[in-house]
């Protein structure tokens, strides 16, 4: 299993389906469950992501899996498969920091495999220009900068919500939220932090 998505696969030569049910990454988990016209015995490769906090903790039917894996590789998992087996892995999060390798004052935060953007808002109005006129300027933006000392938990701090989170301590706080989910808004990736 490489992705953590809603998702099925249907092995007709070998009788067996296997399901994923997930809600990730709104949910730090998946769940894998097996239907198999007779019993299979074959291995299954869970991939262990390097944005990880933890090493991942994987249940078969109930009971925890005594295995392990490197960050960036995968977990097997060979046994005999029947139907009705479940797997569950919990894969825990945690907040992490990017920089530009040219500006290490410009970071990137991401939650797991989220990246995360600060909502700075409505974005301005688009005004219409007529058919030849020139394009007009836009408004200036200045773009926040955000004072912080230690790790990015010290001042990101998580808010209501999955995968929501707000700056604290600083002029002014703007909520973090994953990119994918900001539209029509001003928002930026890469904070300058000093």
């Amino acid at each position: 299993m490489n992705l953590f998505i809603a998702s099925e696969l249907n092995w007709e030569e070998k009788g067996f389906k296997l399901r994923q049910d997930t809600k990730f990454p709104q949910q730090p988990g998946t769940s894998l469950v097996v239907t198999a016209a007779t019993p299979v015995a074959m291995p299954i490769r869970l991939r262990v992501p390097g944005w990880l906090a933890t090493a991942p903790v994987v249940k078969v039917n109930g009971k925890a899996v005594d295995a392990s894996a490197e960050p960036g590789s995968y977990l097997t998992l060979a046994r005999t498969w029947k139907t009705g087996d479940r797997v569950e892995v919990e894969l825990p999060m945690h907040l992490s920091m990017e920089s530009l390798p040219d500006d290490r004052s410009l970071q990137a935060f991401l939650y797991g495999p989220v990246v995360l953007a600060a909502d700075l808002g409505p974005a301005p109005p688009r005004r219409a220009r007529a058919e030849g006129a020139p394009p007009q300027a836009r408004p200036q933006f200045e773009a926040p900068t955000f004072t912080a000392t230690g790790d990015a938990s010290s001042w990101i701090k998580p808010a209501d919500g999955p995968l929501a989170f707000h700056t604290t301590g600083q002029a002014k706080d703007y909520p973090l939220v994953p990119l994918n989910s900001i539209f029509d808004k001003q928002y930026l990736v890469y904070l300058k932090v000093t």
